[in-house]
């Protein structure tokens, strides 16, 4: 059985080295506690010491796509944007924001927001095979095959697994159309 009088003197230290520590050394801390609850499937709390770490650090692209990549994974696809865009304005050229600004537009049925998403992780990141393989599957469903095509057969010489590739391609072409 747990000491409560040795929990309390553990609880005590890490209160006083947290109280130690810089601002930065606190928002690094407040990031990583984050990612942690992350990597645990547990996107509403990171979305709480994202948020946190935002207030002390609010230019950091970095927390912004982090705390938008919380949203996502939770299902807040609208929060998820506004914290890309916010990203965006930030850092125009990293291209995993693109990318994944796109799968959110995607999930919200915003297909040409996500092409054009899609198309500029890959002027930033030409060998991109993800983001080619997503693109080639937009062009699905907005009605291009031949663009669909030629960004799959880009996405399979960059790697992309291709019985994915053609499962993915495939779920588009029996998707319903927008109207």
């Amino acid at each position: 059985m747990p000491n409560p009088i040795s929990n309390w003197i553990t609880n005590l230290k890490a209160r006083y080295r947290q109280s130690k520590l810089t601002t930065p050394e606190k928002t690094l801390n407040i990031f990583k506690n984050g990612v942690r609850e992350v990597d645990e499937g547990h996107p509403q709390k990171a979305i709480k010491h994202f948020s946190e770490a935002i207030q002390r650090s609010s230019e950091s692209a970095k927390l912004h796509h982090y705390r938008a990549d919380a949203y996502a994974m939770d299902g807040q696809y609208e929060n998820a944007i506004v914290d890309y865009d916010t990203a965006v304005r930030l850092n125009p050229s990293y291209p995993d924001t693109y990318l994944d600004r796109g799968n959110s537009h995607y999930q919200l049925d915003q297909l040409e927001r996500a092409l054009k998403d899609f198309s500029e992780a890959i002027r930033l990141k030409p060998d991109w095979g993800e983001a080619h393989a997503n693109r080639a599957v937009i062009h699905v469903e907005l009605g291009n095959p031949e663009e669909s095509a030629t960004d799959a057969e880009t996405a399979k010489t960059l790697g992309v697994d291709t019985a994915q590739l053609e499962g993915m391609l495939q779920a588009a072409k029996n998707a319903p159309t927008s109207s």
